[in-house]
Protein backbone atom coordinates (compact mmCIF):
# COMPACT_ATOMS: atom_id res chain seq x y z
CA UNK A 1 0.00 0.00 0.00
CA UNK A 2 1.84 3.63 -0.92
CA UNK A 3 -0.29 5.68 0.35
CA UNK A 4 1.96 8.56 1.80
CA UNK A 5 1.15 8.84 5.57
CA UNK A 6 2.95 12.43 5.68
CA UNK A 7 -0.14 14.05 3.68
CA UNK A 8 -2.76 11.73 6.08
CA UNK A 9 -0.65 13.05 9.02
CA UNK A 10 -0.83 17.08 8.04
CA UNK A 11 -4.60 17.19 7.17
CA UNK A 12 -5.38 15.31 10.14
CA UNK A 13 -3.62 17.80 12.41
CA UNK A 14 -5.06 20.27 10.18
CA UNK A 15 -8.43 19.28 10.83
CA UNK A 16 -8.40 18.39 14.82
CA UNK A 17 -7.17 22.39 15.11
CA UNK A 18 -9.92 23.84 13.71
CA UNK A 19 -15.46 17.88 9.39
CA UNK A 20 -38.94 -1.81 -6.30
CA UNK A 21 -40.53 -2.39 -7.69
CA UNK A 22 -42.94 -1.16 -9.52
CA UNK A 23 -45.66 -1.01 -6.83
CA UNK A 24 -49.15 -0.02 -7.11
CA UNK A 25 -51.72 0.83 -4.84
CA UNK A 26 -51.31 1.30 -0.94
CA UNK A 27 -52.49 2.81 2.07
CA UNK A 28 -51.60 6.29 2.17
CA UNK A 29 -52.47 6.71 5.55
CA UNK A 30 -50.77 4.25 6.95
CA UNK A 31 -47.65 4.58 5.06
CA UNK A 32 -47.73 8.72 6.36
CA UNK A 33 -48.25 7.76 9.72
CA UNK A 34 -45.40 5.02 9.68
CA UNK A 35 -43.18 7.47 8.20
CA UNK A 36 -44.15 9.73 10.25
CA UNK A 37 -44.62 8.65 14.07
CA UNK A 38 -45.44 10.71 16.56
CA UNK A 39 -42.83 11.04 19.67
CA UNK A 40 -43.91 10.77 23.11
CA UNK A 41 -45.64 12.57 25.28
CA UNK A 42 -43.12 12.83 27.91
CA UNK A 43 -40.76 14.11 24.77
CA UNK A 44 -42.81 16.62 23.66
CA UNK A 45 -43.02 18.23 26.78
CA UNK A 46 -39.05 18.19 27.16
CA UNK A 47 -38.69 20.04 24.14
CA UNK A 48 -37.36 23.35 24.86
CA UNK A 49 -36.14 24.44 21.63
CA UNK A 50 -37.74 26.34 18.93
CA UNK A 51 -35.48 26.69 16.35
CA UNK A 52 -32.90 23.92 15.17
CA UNK A 53 -29.89 24.94 13.12
CA UNK A 54 -28.53 22.67 10.80
CA UNK A 55 -24.95 22.89 8.51
CA UNK A 56 -24.07 21.16 5.01
CA UNK A 57 -20.81 22.00 3.01
CA UNK A 58 -22.78 23.04 0.16
CA UNK A 59 -26.03 24.15 -1.03
CA UNK A 60 -28.46 24.72 -4.35
CA UNK A 61 -28.14 28.01 -7.00
CA UNK A 62 -31.54 29.08 -5.87
CA UNK A 63 -34.57 27.55 -3.86
CA UNK A 64 -36.51 27.15 -7.41
CA UNK A 65 -37.30 23.04 -7.29
CA UNK A 66 -36.98 23.11 -11.09
CA UNK A 67 -33.58 24.08 -11.76
CA UNK A 68 -30.44 22.03 -11.99
CA UNK A 69 -30.68 19.80 -8.11
CA UNK A 70 -32.12 22.36 -6.25
CA UNK A 71 -35.09 19.51 -5.14
CA UNK A 72 -32.77 17.76 -3.03
CA UNK A 73 -32.37 21.02 -1.05
CA UNK A 74 -35.63 22.09 -1.15
CA UNK A 75 -36.49 18.29 0.34
CA UNK A 76 -34.00 18.30 2.48
CA UNK A 77 -35.29 21.66 3.86
CA UNK A 78 -38.52 19.53 4.63
CA UNK A 79 -39.83 22.61 1.82
CA UNK A 80 -40.98 19.79 -1.04
CA UNK A 81 -42.33 16.26 -1.13
CA UNK A 82 -42.66 14.38 -3.94
CA UNK A 83 -45.56 11.78 -4.46
CA UNK A 84 -43.73 8.95 -3.33
CA UNK A 85 -41.40 8.19 -0.80
CA UNK A 86 -38.27 5.98 -0.03
CA UNK A 87 -37.94 3.71 2.99
CA UNK A 88 -34.89 2.71 4.60
CA UNK A 89 -34.55 -0.23 2.20
CA UNK A 90 -34.55 2.13 -0.85
CA UNK A 91 -38.23 0.62 -1.71
CA UNK A 92 -40.95 3.81 -2.88
CA UNK A 93 -44.09 4.00 -0.62
CA UNK A 94 -47.12 6.16 -1.38
CA UNK A 95 -46.92 9.64 -0.02
CA UNK A 96 -48.78 12.58 -1.59
CA UNK A 97 -50.33 9.38 -3.47
CA UNK A 98 -52.36 6.92 -2.49
CA UNK A 99 -51.51 4.55 -5.18
CA UNK A 100 -49.80 4.49 -8.91
CA UNK A 101 -51.48 1.95 -11.32
CA UNK A 102 -50.71 0.67 -14.53
CA UNK A 103 -53.00 0.29 -17.05
CA UNK A 104 -50.82 -0.05 -19.87
CA UNK A 105 -47.18 -0.28 -20.80
CA UNK A 106 -47.36 3.34 -21.55
CA UNK A 107 -50.21 5.00 -18.85
CA UNK A 108 -50.04 5.16 -15.39
CA UNK A 109 -52.82 6.44 -13.49
CA UNK A 110 -51.93 8.34 -10.15
CA UNK A 111 -54.70 9.23 -7.18
CA UNK A 112 -53.62 11.77 -5.11
CA UNK A 113 -54.52 12.58 -1.41
CA UNK A 114 -57.47 14.64 -0.86
CA UNK A 115 -56.22 16.04 2.33
CA UNK A 116 -52.73 17.92 1.08
CA UNK A 117 -52.42 21.78 0.73
CA UNK A 118 -50.02 24.25 -0.25
CA UNK A 119 -47.98 26.70 2.19
CA UNK A 120 -50.42 29.32 0.63
CA UNK A 121 -53.46 27.24 1.69
CA UNK A 122 -54.27 26.34 -1.79
CA UNK A 123 -55.30 22.31 -2.05
CA UNK A 124 -52.94 20.10 -3.66
CA UNK A 125 -55.00 18.57 -7.46
CA UNK A 126 -53.93 16.53 -10.03
CA UNK A 127 -54.37 20.00 -12.28
CA UNK A 128 -51.55 21.88 -9.46
CA UNK A 129 -49.84 18.76 -10.17
CA UNK A 130 -49.70 18.97 -13.73
CA UNK A 131 -48.79 22.18 -13.61
CA UNK A 132 -46.09 21.90 -11.53
CA UNK A 133 -44.34 19.22 -13.90
CA UNK A 134 -45.05 20.93 -17.29
CA UNK A 135 -43.03 23.75 -15.51
CA UNK A 136 -40.22 21.46 -14.19
CA UNK A 137 -40.30 19.63 -17.49
CA UNK A 138 -39.46 22.61 -19.72
CA UNK A 139 -36.42 23.46 -17.64
CA UNK A 140 -35.02 20.35 -16.22
CA UNK A 141 -34.27 17.31 -18.74
CA UNK A 142 -33.81 15.22 -15.91
CA UNK A 143 -37.34 14.37 -15.59
CA UNK A 144 -38.04 13.71 -18.80
CA UNK A 145 -35.02 10.58 -18.07
CA UNK A 146 -36.69 10.16 -15.05
CA UNK A 147 -40.69 9.69 -15.97
CA UNK A 148 -40.53 10.10 -19.96
CA UNK A 149 -44.01 12.06 -19.77
CA UNK A 150 -45.42 12.91 -23.50
CA UNK A 151 -48.69 13.70 -22.10
CA UNK A 152 -50.71 15.16 -18.64
CA UNK A 153 -54.24 14.50 -18.13
CA UNK A 154 -55.73 16.12 -14.96
CA UNK A 155 -58.93 15.47 -13.58
CA UNK A 156 -59.31 16.21 -9.63
CA UNK A 157 -57.00 14.23 -7.53
CA UNK A 158 -56.37 11.73 -10.36
CA UNK A 159 -53.64 12.24 -12.71
CA UNK A 160 -53.06 10.60 -16.36
CA UNK A 161 -49.25 10.46 -17.10
CA UNK A 162 -48.88 9.16 -20.95
CA UNK A 163 -45.37 7.94 -21.72
CA UNK A 164 -42.87 8.26 -24.60
CA UNK A 165 -42.18 5.19 -23.95
CA UNK A 166 -42.42 1.91 -21.46
CA UNK A 167 -40.86 3.27 -17.84
CA UNK A 168 -40.33 0.16 -15.12
CA UNK A 169 -38.60 2.25 -13.05
CA UNK A 170 -41.55 4.93 -13.26
CA UNK A 171 -42.96 5.14 -9.46
CA UNK A 172 -39.25 4.86 -8.49
CA UNK A 173 -39.02 8.08 -10.34
CA UNK A 174 -42.13 9.51 -8.61
CA UNK A 175 -39.90 9.56 -5.34
CA UNK A 176 -36.92 11.49 -6.52
CA UNK A 177 -36.82 15.28 -5.58
CA UNK A 178 -37.01 16.25 -9.06
CA UNK A 179 -40.58 15.19 -9.34
CA UNK A 180 -41.29 16.83 -5.83
CA UNK A 181 -45.03 19.24 -5.81
CA UNK A 182 -44.55 22.88 -5.43
CA UNK A 183 -46.94 25.58 -6.28
CA UNK A 184 -46.19 27.06 -9.93
CA UNK A 185 -45.65 31.05 -9.60
CA UNK A 186 -43.49 33.13 -11.54
CA UNK A 187 -39.56 32.43 -11.29
CA UNK A 188 -38.39 35.19 -9.32
CA UNK A 189 -40.67 33.79 -6.43
CA UNK A 190 -39.61 30.63 -6.77
CA UNK A 191 -35.78 30.80 -6.47
CA UNK A 192 -36.18 32.82 -3.29
CA UNK A 193 -39.59 31.17 -1.30
CA UNK A 194 -40.76 28.42 -3.38
CA UNK A 195 -44.12 27.32 -2.16
CA UNK A 196 -44.69 23.17 -1.38
CA UNK A 197 -46.29 20.94 0.43
CA UNK A 198 -44.06 19.91 3.30
CA UNK A 199 -43.91 21.18 6.76
CA UNK A 200 -41.77 24.26 6.45
CA UNK A 201 -42.49 27.32 4.50
CA UNK A 202 -39.12 28.99 2.75
CA UNK A 203 -38.50 32.33 4.26
CA UNK A 204 -35.54 33.13 2.71
CA UNK A 205 -32.45 32.25 0.55
CA UNK A 206 -28.99 33.56 0.44
CA UNK A 207 -26.92 31.72 -2.24
CA UNK A 208 -24.29 29.46 -0.93
CA UNK A 209 -24.73 30.76 2.96
CA UNK A 210 -28.56 30.44 4.36
CA UNK A 211 -31.50 29.26 3.99
CA UNK A 212 -34.22 29.47 6.66
CA UNK A 213 -37.72 27.85 6.93
CA UNK A 214 -40.53 28.33 9.57
CA UNK A 215 -43.21 26.10 10.60
CA UNK A 216 -45.96 25.46 8.21
CA UNK A 217 -49.23 25.03 10.79
CA UNK A 218 -51.81 22.95 8.67
CA UNK A 219 -49.51 20.87 7.48
CA UNK A 220 -50.99 17.51 6.12
CA UNK A 221 -48.77 15.26 8.42
CA UNK A 222 -49.77 16.89 11.70
CA UNK A 223 -48.24 20.42 13.22
CA UNK A 224 -44.64 20.41 13.18
CA UNK A 225 -42.78 20.33 16.23
CA UNK A 226 -40.33 22.98 15.51
CA UNK A 227 -40.97 26.76 15.04
CA UNK A 228 -38.27 27.23 12.41
CA UNK A 229 -34.83 26.32 11.10
CA UNK A 230 -32.03 27.64 9.92
CA UNK A 231 -29.43 25.73 7.48
CA UNK A 232 -26.34 27.34 7.10
CA UNK A 233 -23.95 26.48 3.87
CA UNK A 234 -20.22 26.13 5.49
CA UNK A 235 -17.66 25.37 2.44
CA UNK A 236 -14.72 25.26 4.83
CA UNK A 237 -14.99 21.51 6.34
CA UNK A 238 -12.22 22.68 9.62
CA UNK A 239 -14.77 25.49 10.07
CA UNK A 240 -17.65 23.19 9.87
CA UNK A 241 -16.29 20.67 12.47
CA UNK A 242 -15.85 23.56 14.21
CA UNK A 243 -19.22 25.08 14.51
CA UNK A 244 -20.53 21.29 15.33
CA UNK A 245 -18.15 21.79 18.14
CA UNK A 246 -18.89 24.88 19.67
CA UNK A 247 -22.31 23.97 19.14
CA UNK A 248 -23.23 26.45 17.00
CA UNK A 249 -24.42 23.61 14.57
CA UNK A 250 -27.26 21.26 16.06
CA UNK A 251 -26.25 18.89 13.08
CA UNK A 252 -23.87 18.87 10.36
CA UNK A 253 -23.82 16.76 6.93
CA UNK A 254 -20.38 16.28 5.35
CA UNK A 255 -18.21 16.02 7.68
CA UNK A 256 -14.82 14.58 6.60
CA UNK A 257 -14.35 11.08 7.31
CA UNK A 258 -11.11 11.86 9.16
CA UNK A 259 -12.41 14.10 11.54
CA UNK A 260 -15.17 11.77 12.52
CA UNK A 261 -13.58 10.85 15.55
CA UNK A 262 -13.86 13.90 17.20
CA UNK A 263 -17.06 13.34 17.70
CA UNK A 264 -16.90 10.24 19.92
CA UNK A 265 -17.97 11.27 23.09
CA UNK A 266 -21.82 9.90 22.88
CA UNK A 267 -23.00 12.09 25.99
CA UNK A 268 -22.67 15.19 23.46
CA UNK A 269 -23.08 13.40 19.63
CA UNK A 270 -25.04 11.24 18.03
CA UNK A 271 -22.89 10.22 14.88
CA UNK A 272 -25.64 8.02 12.64
CA UNK A 273 -24.44 7.14 9.00
CA UNK A 274 -25.47 4.60 6.74
CA UNK A 275 -23.59 3.15 3.40
CA UNK A 276 -25.59 4.88 0.42
CA UNK A 277 -25.15 4.71 -3.29
CA UNK A 278 -22.82 8.34 -3.29
CA UNK A 279 -19.72 7.70 -5.73
CA UNK A 280 -16.46 9.29 -5.90
CA UNK A 281 -16.68 9.01 -9.83
CA UNK A 282 -13.86 10.38 -11.94
CA UNK A 283 -15.44 11.03 -15.46
CA UNK A 284 -12.77 11.25 -18.06
CA UNK A 285 -12.73 13.41 -21.41
CA UNK A 286 -12.75 11.79 -24.12
CA UNK A 287 -12.19 14.90 -26.42
CA UNK A 288 -8.65 14.72 -24.83
CA UNK A 289 -6.34 11.95 -27.37
CA UNK A 290 -4.77 10.47 -24.38
CA UNK A 291 -7.99 9.78 -22.28
CA UNK A 292 -9.04 8.41 -26.15
CA UNK A 293 -6.25 6.00 -25.52
CA UNK A 294 -7.59 2.90 -23.92
CA UNK A 295 -4.34 2.25 -22.36
CA UNK A 296 -3.95 5.49 -20.24
CA UNK A 297 -7.44 4.42 -19.03
CA UNK A 298 -6.54 1.08 -17.91
CA UNK A 299 -3.11 2.83 -16.34
CA UNK A 300 -4.85 5.12 -14.27
CA UNK A 301 -7.19 2.86 -13.03
CA UNK A 302 -4.74 0.67 -11.75
CA UNK A 303 -2.75 3.25 -9.82
CA UNK A 304 -5.69 4.14 -7.61
CA UNK A 305 -5.62 1.97 -4.62
CA UNK A 306 -9.19 2.46 -3.47
CA UNK A 307 -9.43 0.28 -0.36
CA UNK A 308 -6.27 2.60 1.01
CA UNK A 309 -8.15 5.55 -0.21
CA UNK A 310 -10.99 4.37 1.80
CA UNK A 311 -9.72 3.03 4.84
CA UNK A 312 -6.43 5.07 5.80
CA UNK A 313 -6.97 8.34 3.83
CA UNK A 314 -10.91 8.70 4.23
CA UNK A 315 -10.68 7.09 7.39
CA UNK A 316 -13.20 4.52 6.85
CA UNK A 317 -15.72 6.48 5.82
CA UNK A 318 -16.89 5.32 2.65
CA UNK A 319 -16.25 1.58 1.42
CA UNK A 320 -14.33 0.38 -2.12
CA UNK A 321 -16.42 -0.92 -5.12
CA UNK A 322 -15.64 -4.13 -7.44
CA UNK A 323 -16.94 -2.15 -10.27
CA UNK A 324 -19.50 1.17 -10.48
CA UNK A 325 -22.63 0.44 -8.69
CA UNK A 326 -22.23 -0.30 -4.66
CA UNK A 327 -21.13 -3.54 -3.97
CA UNK A 328 -23.91 -3.90 -1.30
CA UNK A 329 -27.04 -3.56 -3.97
CA UNK A 330 -28.03 -6.75 -5.99
CA UNK A 331 -26.43 -5.45 -9.23
CA UNK A 332 -23.25 -4.54 -7.68
CA UNK A 333 -20.05 -6.58 -9.18
CA UNK A 334 -19.42 -9.33 -7.68
CA UNK A 335 -15.80 -9.59 -8.06
CA UNK A 336 -13.09 -7.02 -9.31
CA UNK A 337 -13.93 -5.33 -12.86
CA UNK A 338 -11.09 -2.78 -12.83
CA UNK A 339 -7.85 -5.20 -13.12
CA UNK A 340 -6.79 -3.76 -9.11
CA UNK A 341 -4.44 -1.80 -7.99
CA UNK A 342 -0.86 -2.60 -9.82
CA UNK A 343 1.38 -0.07 -10.38
CA UNK A 344 4.15 -2.04 -12.24
CA UNK A 345 1.25 -3.65 -14.26
CA UNK A 346 0.21 -0.43 -15.58
CA UNK A 347 3.88 0.55 -16.15
CA UNK A 348 4.10 -2.43 -18.57
CA UNK A 349 0.60 -1.41 -20.15
CA UNK A 350 1.76 2.13 -21.14
CA UNK A 351 5.29 0.89 -22.31
CA UNK A 352 3.73 -2.00 -24.37
CA UNK A 353 1.55 0.76 -25.74
CA UNK A 354 4.45 2.75 -27.13
CA UNK A 355 4.68 5.35 -24.08
CA UNK A 356 8.35 6.08 -23.01
CA UNK A 357 10.29 8.62 -21.20
CA UNK A 358 12.88 9.92 -24.09
CA UNK A 359 14.35 13.16 -22.38
CA UNK A 360 14.33 11.64 -18.37
CA UNK A 361 11.86 14.06 -17.04
CA UNK A 362 10.39 11.30 -15.82
CA UNK A 363 7.27 11.60 -18.20
CA UNK A 364 6.01 9.32 -20.83
CA UNK A 365 5.57 10.34 -24.64
CA UNK A 366 4.06 9.37 -27.49
CA UNK A 367 4.74 11.04 -30.64
CA UNK A 368 6.76 13.62 -29.33
CA UNK A 369 3.92 14.30 -26.77
CA UNK A 370 4.08 14.24 -22.99
CA UNK A 371 1.20 12.42 -21.08
CA UNK A 372 0.27 15.56 -18.85
CA UNK A 373 -3.26 16.25 -17.87
CA UNK A 374 -5.33 17.95 -15.69
CA UNK A 375 -7.94 16.61 -12.76
CA UNK A 376 -11.02 18.71 -11.60
CA UNK A 377 -12.38 18.85 -8.41
CA UNK A 378 -14.16 20.69 -5.88
CA UNK A 379 -13.40 21.44 -2.31
CA UNK A 380 -16.52 21.12 -0.65
CA UNK A 381 -15.94 16.97 -0.48
CA UNK A 382 -12.87 16.82 1.99
CA UNK A 383 -12.24 13.44 0.63
CA UNK A 384 -12.26 14.13 -2.95
CA UNK A 385 -9.33 16.46 -3.55
CA UNK A 386 -7.12 13.94 -1.37
CA UNK A 387 -7.81 11.00 -3.68
CA UNK A 388 -6.86 12.86 -6.24
CA UNK A 389 -3.42 14.39 -4.61
CA UNK A 390 -2.94 10.97 -3.68
CA UNK A 391 -3.81 10.10 -7.42
CA UNK A 392 -1.05 12.39 -8.93
CA UNK A 393 1.57 10.52 -6.58
CA UNK A 394 1.07 7.04 -7.48
CA UNK A 395 0.70 8.20 -11.48
CA UNK A 396 3.96 9.57 -11.54
CA UNK A 397 5.34 6.78 -10.41
CA UNK A 398 4.08 5.45 -13.99
CA UNK A 399 5.35 8.61 -15.87
CA UNK A 400 1.64 10.70 -15.93
CA UNK A 401 2.22 13.84 -14.67
CA UNK A 402 -0.99 14.56 -13.33
CA UNK A 403 -2.28 18.18 -12.25
CA UNK A 404 -4.79 19.13 -9.45
CA UNK A 405 -7.18 21.82 -9.52
CA UNK A 406 -9.26 22.26 -6.70
CA UNK A 407 -12.21 24.89 -6.93
CA UNK A 408 -14.95 25.48 -4.56
CA UNK A 409 -17.61 24.19 -7.63
CA UNK A 410 -16.69 22.82 -10.59
CA UNK A 411 -20.78 23.62 -12.12
CA UNK A 412 -18.81 25.32 -14.88
CA UNK A 413 -16.40 22.84 -15.86
CA UNK A 414 -19.39 20.07 -16.19
CA UNK A 415 -20.88 22.41 -18.57
CA UNK A 416 -17.87 23.61 -20.56
CA UNK A 417 -16.00 20.40 -20.07
CA UNK A 418 -12.86 22.17 -18.94
CA UNK A 419 -11.02 19.39 -17.78
CA UNK A 420 -9.08 16.12 -18.63
CA UNK A 421 -10.14 13.93 -15.21
CA UNK A 422 -13.20 15.17 -13.30
CA UNK A 423 -13.45 13.82 -9.93
CA UNK A 424 -16.83 13.96 -8.12
CA UNK A 425 -19.24 13.43 -5.33
CA UNK A 426 -22.45 11.64 -7.45
CA UNK A 427 -25.76 9.60 -5.91
CA UNK A 428 -25.52 6.63 -8.63
CA UNK A 429 -29.19 5.31 -7.58
CA UNK A 430 -30.79 6.74 -4.81
CA UNK A 431 -34.18 5.55 -5.91
CA UNK A 432 -32.56 2.04 -5.55
CA UNK A 433 -32.80 1.96 -9.34
CA UNK A 434 -29.92 0.97 -11.52
CA UNK A 435 -30.96 2.77 -14.70
CA UNK A 436 -31.31 6.79 -12.82
CA UNK A 437 -27.08 6.94 -13.55
CA UNK A 438 -26.53 4.36 -16.70
CA UNK A 439 -29.28 6.60 -18.30
CA UNK A 440 -28.28 10.16 -16.90
CA UNK A 441 -24.38 9.41 -17.20
CA UNK A 442 -23.49 6.51 -19.17
CA UNK A 443 -25.57 6.63 -22.24
CA UNK A 444 -24.21 9.03 -25.13
CA UNK A 445 -25.64 12.30 -24.36
CA UNK A 446 -26.77 11.55 -20.96
CA UNK A 447 -27.75 15.19 -19.28
CA UNK A 448 -25.34 14.80 -17.03
CA UNK A 449 -22.39 12.73 -19.11
CA UNK A 450 -19.83 15.66 -18.73
CA UNK A 451 -17.23 13.67 -20.82
CA UNK A 452 -19.11 12.25 -23.77
CA UNK A 453 -18.74 8.85 -23.31
CA UNK A 454 -19.96 6.77 -25.84
CA UNK A 455 -20.57 3.11 -25.95
CA UNK A 456 -23.04 1.69 -28.82
CA UNK A 457 -23.10 -1.59 -26.94
CA UNK A 458 -23.61 -0.07 -23.51
CA UNK A 459 -26.43 2.37 -25.09
CA UNK A 460 -28.12 -0.56 -26.64
CA UNK A 461 -28.72 -2.35 -22.67
CA UNK A 462 -29.59 0.80 -21.10
CA UNK A 463 -31.76 0.94 -23.72
CA UNK A 464 -33.24 -2.48 -23.11
CA UNK A 465 -33.67 -1.63 -19.52
CA UNK A 466 -35.64 1.57 -19.63
CA UNK A 467 -38.25 -1.05 -21.09
CA UNK A 468 -37.43 -4.33 -19.09
CA UNK A 469 -40.07 -4.86 -16.63
CA UNK A 470 -38.90 -8.23 -14.86
CA UNK A 471 -36.53 -7.26 -11.57
CA UNK A 472 -34.15 -9.94 -12.18
CA UNK A 473 -33.61 -9.45 -15.69
CA UNK A 474 -33.14 -5.56 -14.81
CA UNK A 475 -30.47 -6.60 -12.90
CA UNK A 476 -28.22 -8.79 -15.13
CA UNK A 477 -28.97 -6.04 -17.95
CA UNK A 478 -27.57 -3.42 -14.87
CA UNK A 479 -24.84 -6.41 -14.42
CA UNK A 480 -24.12 -6.53 -18.28
CA UNK A 481 -24.16 -2.98 -18.75
CA UNK A 482 -21.34 -2.52 -15.88
CA UNK A 483 -19.42 -5.39 -17.10
CA UNK A 484 -18.92 -3.34 -20.33
CA UNK A 485 -18.05 0.37 -19.11
CA UNK A 486 -15.93 -1.27 -16.89
CA UNK A 487 -13.95 -2.95 -19.83
CA UNK A 488 -13.58 -0.30 -21.60
CA UNK A 489 -12.60 1.98 -18.34
CA UNK A 490 -15.27 3.99 -19.85
CA UNK A 491 -15.83 5.95 -15.52
CA UNK A 492 -13.49 5.06 -12.49
CA UNK A 493 -15.58 4.88 -9.71
CA UNK A 494 -13.09 5.30 -6.54
CA UNK A 495 -15.49 3.66 -4.07
CA UNK A 496 -19.50 4.84 -2.08
CA UNK A 497 -19.29 7.10 0.96
CA UNK A 498 -21.11 6.08 4.17
CA UNK A 499 -24.00 9.14 4.29
CA UNK A 500 -23.37 10.71 8.10
CA UNK A 501 -25.21 12.83 10.31
CA UNK A 502 -23.06 14.38 13.22
CA UNK A 503 -25.42 15.79 15.69
CA UNK A 504 -25.59 17.43 19.04
CA UNK A 505 -27.52 14.58 21.09
CA UNK A 506 -30.42 16.69 21.85
CA UNK A 507 -31.35 16.49 18.49
CA UNK A 508 -34.24 13.97 18.47
CA UNK A 509 -37.01 12.26 15.80
CA UNK A 510 -34.29 12.26 12.94
CA UNK A 511 -32.21 9.66 11.45
CA UNK A 512 -30.03 9.28 8.34
CA UNK A 513 -32.06 7.52 5.05
CA UNK A 514 -29.41 6.16 2.06
CA UNK A 515 -31.48 7.87 -0.90
CA UNK A 516 -29.57 11.39 1.09
CA UNK A 517 -32.96 12.74 -0.06
CA UNK A 518 -34.67 13.68 3.97
CA UNK A 519 -33.60 15.50 6.72
CA UNK A 520 -35.92 17.78 8.41
CA UNK A 521 -39.44 16.88 8.85
CA UNK A 522 -42.23 17.60 11.53
CA UNK A 523 -41.38 14.71 13.46
CA UNK A 524 -37.41 16.63 14.37
CA UNK A 525 -37.51 18.81 17.50
CA UNK A 526 -34.20 19.51 19.88
CA UNK A 527 -34.78 18.28 23.57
Amino acid sequence: MKIKLFKITAFVLSTVMLFTACGSSGSSSQNAQSTQSAETETEESSNTRETAVFADTQGPSSLDPAESWNSWYTSRYGITETLYKLDDSLVPQPFLALSCEMTDNNTWVITLRDDVTFQNGEKMTAESVKACWERTLSKNPRLGELLFISQIEASGQSLTVKTTEPVPAFINGLSEPLSAVYYVTDDESLSQTPIGTGPFKAISYEVNKQAQVERYDNYWGGTPKLKSAVFNIISDTNALVMAQQTGESDLSVSIPGTSLELFNDASKYNVDGVAGSRGQVIFMNYNNEFIQDINIRKAISMCINKQGYAEILNKGASVTTNGLYPDFMEFGAKEDLTGGYDVEGAKKILADAGYTDTNGDGIVEKNGKPVSLRIVTYSTKAELSMFCEEMASSLKEVGIDLKVEVYESVTEQEKTGDFDLLMVSFTMCPTGDPLYFANIAFKTNGSSNYGHYSNAEADSIINQMTQEFDAQKRTELAEEVQKIVCEDVGYIVVGHSKYVYVMSSNVKGLKTNPSEYYLLDAQTYIQ
